[in-house]
This record gives structure tokens, sequence and C-alpha cells, in this order.
């Protein structure tokens, strides 16, 4: 089974907009089934899809929502839902209009007071992309619909760019912290190899490999092993991001912590290193737990991550 901290959020996703979709209607009669709206949205968008022949989307696991990516950025998506995003946008009816229900912009937003599905979104998507999102209305403006745009209507979300993500004064403060206690370790080793990474993650190559090197979507299968920066001896087990950890996972680099989004890009097929990942860049505040819910990684741990690379395919 492959989790992580954006798929625990997509979870938790599920379960607002189910909470939302009740809570705003009037009446017992008046209730409609949000899943059962949401699998006539995902048709409706995936018989305009194949009609005006949009092929090669991508989609996101929990939400269901499809994106055509026309330009991929490259800088790191939105770390939480107190992230501040700026964005541009022009939405759509599905099946579209003549004329867009809105063209505007996003600016200096915190993520967490916008849509669903442009939560969803702005933490998969590296900044800098421009991607256009086919979102179900449950993920959108649900059964109240907003202005001109009625209830229950899937939305076309043409030319979403992600212009800015900005980071809070607290998680730029830990992020120092975190930095700086990761350098003192490794200064305290007797590496000769490590290579700092403008993005905050230190890294070790221990075994060069000579295959492809994945991006953002490509699947990877891999292993890992988690360590805490604290208690590097000891391998923390049981974390859901990757479980079994003895098993390899086949996923995409978008779809784990951004230590691994990073991390997971230096590497090719056939490569070992291990990633020295500060807590913003991991589980963050709020940690990670096992299956029992038992916290296994506490918050704001820096950690260890050892990755062996088995395949790469695009």
């Amino acid at each position: 089974m492959k989790r992580s901290v954006h798929r625990f959020f997509g979870i938790a996703l599920v379960a607002a907009a189910l909470l939302g979709v009740s809570s705003c209607l009037d009446s017992p009669d008046d209730i409609v089934d949000p899943n059962i709206q949401l699998q006539k949205d995902i048709a409706t968008i995936d018989n305009y899809m194949l009609t005006e022949g949009v092929f090669g989307y991508r989609e996101d696991e929990y939400t269901k929502i499809r994106f055509v990516i026309k330009k991929l950025g490259t800088k790191l998506p939105a770390r939480t839902t107190a992230t501040k995003i700026s964005a541009d946008y022009k939405v759509f009816s599905i099946p579209p209009g003549t004329t867009p229900y809105d063209q505007g912009n996003i600016t200096s937003t915190q993520l967490g007071t916008l849509i669903s599905g442009w939560q969803t979104m702005a933490m998969k998507l590296p900044v800098g992309t421009i991607a256009d999102l086919y979102i179900p209305s449950l993920w959108a403006y649900g059964t109240g619909g907003k202005g001109e745009i009625p209830g229950n209507m899937p939305l076309l979300f043409e030319d979403f760019e992600i212009l800015n993500a900005e980071i809070t004064s607290a998680e730029q403060n830990q992020f120092k912290s975190d930095t700086t206690a990761i350098r003192t370790y490794l200064e305290g080793k007797d590496y000769t190899d490590v290579v700092y990474d403008t993005t905050g993650i230190a890294y070790r190559v221990t075994t060069q490999g000579g295959g492809s090197q994945p991006s953002w979507f490509s699947k990877v299968t891999f292993k890992a092993q988690y360590k805490l920066l604290t208690d590097d001896t000891r391998a923390v087990t049981d974390v859901l991001e990757l479980k079994p950890q003895e098993n390899v996972t086949d996923s995409r680099p978008v779809d784990y912590i951004q230590g691994l989004m990073i991390g997971l890009q230096q590497l090719r097929e056939g490569s070992k290193a291990t990633f020295y990942i500060p807590s913003g860049l991991g589980f963050g505040v709020q940690g990670a737990s096992n299956n029992a819910g038992t916290t296994v990684i506490p918050a704001n741990s820096n950690i260890i991550v050892d990755i062996e690379v088995i395949a790469v395919s695009q």
C-alpha cells in the first residue's frame, strides 16, 4: 500500500467535502449522495475529454481530478494549507460555454481558504506549472455553486498557472533551524561526498546508477528506510508513507514528501543514496504515524532516508 502526506490530505478533503455538502442542504428530502454526484461529474469530464480528444492526462488518486500539464514548473509545490499561493486561471463549465465564468487571479492567498481542488493541485504541481484542471463539483463549488456557476457543476480551470508559493514565517524559522541541525550533524561525520542542495536537503550518493533519471511524474520503483536525525542507529518502522518498508514501492516522486520529490529526481536507476531532510520538507508539524495511529516520527523531526532506485519508467 502506498500512502503519503498528500494522500492523507486527500482523505481529509473527502471527509470535509462530504460534511460540507451535507451541512448546506435544507432538509432530508434534499440530500443528494455526494459520491453519486462525484461519479456523475467524473463521467461528464471523461466524456468531454474523449469527445475533444484530450489524452495523456494525469489524475490525482483520491479526488480523481484530471489534469493536463502544458508547462511543468521547477520549484517545489505548496507545502501545507497554510502556504500562501498566487495563481492565474480561467474557469469554464464542462462542457464549456463560449465564454469563461471568470478570468482572474489569486494573489498571496492562504491555500486552506480556497476550493479543495486548488488545495490538492497546488500541493502536487510544482510552482511555475501551467495546467488545465478538470475538477468535479465536490472539489469546486459543490451544491451551492458560486455567482453564475450553478451547483453540481464540474469545472475546467484552463491555464491554471501557479506563480508563487510562500511559506509562513514560522515555517521559515523552523527551516533555518533544521538546516543548521543537519549541517552540524554532517560536519560531525567523516563524509567527503555530501551535496548540499539549494532546496535545503543534503545527500550522499553511495552507488551511482546508469539508468534513467525520474522527473516529477515518472513511475519509480524504489526501496526506502527512515531514521531520525537524532537517532540514526535505528530504522523507523511502519511509516504510512511507505508500507511495508521492506518492499519496493512503485509510485511518482510527486506523491511523496517534498524531500523525496527532490531526492528521487537526483538519482538514476540503480543508484543508492542517503538523504538528510529538514522537517518542513518531510512530515512537518503533522509528524507520521503507523497503522495503529502511534506516532513514529514526531512533529518537526529532521529525517534520514536511505533510498535504492530499482526501476524508472516515464
